[in-house]
């Protein structure tokens, strides 16, 4: 019992770290009306987070990376098993279409059709 504990209490500050990790990026986000809030755990470690910082910046896991970095790291997880995987986007609102373009470009490339962007409620 005391090791199905301990393993519980790993996996949360695990889990918690890579959350961090995810919000420490700071973002202008956009607004929506309507949207799905995702509170299935499972999905949510399964999703890779992409932010778009106001330069243009690409920001994946709060480490800068290219597209070719990018590119290189779905079909990585393509060749390990991950059929089903879920990219969102998150943006400054003042960051052109032009900039978040070559990204979804390259999720259709890799496969990856679960494609969603970070809003806040408005």
């Amino acid at each position: 019992m005391i090791d199905v504990v301990f393993l519980l209490i790993i996996f949360f500050i695990v889990s918690n770290k890579m959350i961090q990790q995810e919000t420490s990026v700071e973002l202008r986000l956009p607004t929506a009306k309507t949207g799905m809030l995702e509170d299935n755990l499972e999905l949510a470690m399964r999703k890779e987070v992409i932010n778009v910082r106001a330069e243009g910046e690409l920001m994946l896991r709060a480490q800068p990376v290219t597209l070719e970095e990018l590119r290189e790291y779905f079909r990585t997880k393509r060749e390990q098993g991950e059929r089903d995987l879920q990219v969102v986007i998150g943006t400054n609102r003042d960051v052109p279409a032009k900039a978040i373009k070559p990204i979804l470009l390259l999720c259709a490339e890799s496969g990856i059709w679960n494609v969603s962007f970070k809003t806040i409620k408005e």
